[in-house]
């Protein structure tokens, strides 16, 4: 009795999914936000998003009093450092979000009417948490790769203007048909200064899309470089050995931080587990000692 009372809501929920997803195919417009530099794309999309993008259309306002000025700005800026996976802006997020706070809403109903409130609970705390997650976790590995690709990145631009290149021919030049998330970072740059953006000013947006360190300490070095009149090629080189630097330095951060969670890994898991193996063996071994032991015989 019990699993059919389980197994209707499933059911009804299953079918309710089904349907908005065949609603969505056939009504729903494409939400997939343009970039800056690109034509028109359509943004392959899984089913589950679907669903979510078609409830969040119709929960967009509600969802709009839940973010205030400074929120909005801070998820574009968020939108900004993870590179807009999906092409996805601010409205996008809003509507996918609210679409799944809605489904995690409607599984936790179905779930509490069937006994299994702790399990709901748990449910539609995964659905309302995971945009934001995963939000942070293309933002981090974006950053990570910028901060890995910029040395090497540095050391082909100075090569290049050293063979008589301008600033901007050659970030033309080293980024083209790179697809990696500094060369889009660049080639955004030069969109702007193709718009007519001044390149001071273009450099900045760029410092301010990145929370990167080793990017601001690159962007402020050109700027500084530029009015003090130094060299490209010299300035290129000196910026280039200051990157690697802080490259080493954030290499010995990143280790220092590794050693503390290791310690805990070992600590928690591996110890306890060396421990239970080796008391079993030895309980298994004298068995019969134990077993005479506590017989009395």
């Amino acid at each position: 009795m019990n699993a059919l009372l389980f197994a209707a809501p499933a059911a009804a929920c299953m079918a309710v999914f089904f349907l908005g997803w065949r609603l969505m195919r056939v009504a729903t417009p494409d939400f997939g936000e343009i970039d800056q530099d690109s034509a028109p794309v359509k943004v392959k999309r899984s089913p589950t998003q679907d669903v979510a993008d078609w409830i969040g259309v119709r929960c967009y306002r509600l969802m709009l009093r839940w973010y205030t000025p400074k929120r909005t700005r801070s998820l574009e800026r968020l939108l900004d450092r993870a590179g807009r996976p999906e092409r996805m802006g601010v409205r996008v997020y809003i509507r996918r979000q609210g679409g799944l706070v809605f489904i995690g809403a409607v599984l936790f109903a179905v779930l509490a009417l069937v006994g299994s409130g702790l399990a709901g609970l748990a449910i539609f705390a995964l659905f309302v948490g995971f945009l934001p997650l995963w939000l942070q976790s293309q933002a981090r590995s974006r950053q990570a790769a910028i901060s890995a690709d910029l040395p090497d990145f540095l050391d082909v631009l100075a090569v290049t203007v050293q063979a008589g290149l301008s600033l901007q021919a050659a970030l033309e030049r080293v980024s083209e048909n790179d697809e990696r998330p500094l060369a889009q970072e660049v080639r955004r740059v030069l969109e702007d200064m193709r718009l007519g953006v001044g390149r001071r000013r273009a450099f900045s947006a760029l410092r301010a899309r990145n929370d990167n360190p080793m990017v601001g300490s690159w962007v402020t070095s050109m700027l500084q470089a530029e009015e003090l009149g130094t060299p490209l090629t010299e300035a290129l080189n000196s910026i280039t050995e200051d990157m690697r630097g802080l490259a080493a330095q954030e290499a010995k951060r990143q280790a220092a931080r590794a050693a503390p969670k290791v310690s805990m890994v070992v600590t928690l898991v591996l110890l306890p587990g060396a421990l239970i193996l080796i008391v079993s063996a030895f309980l298994i071994n004298n068995l019969q000692v134990f077993a005479s032991i506590f017989g009395g015989s």
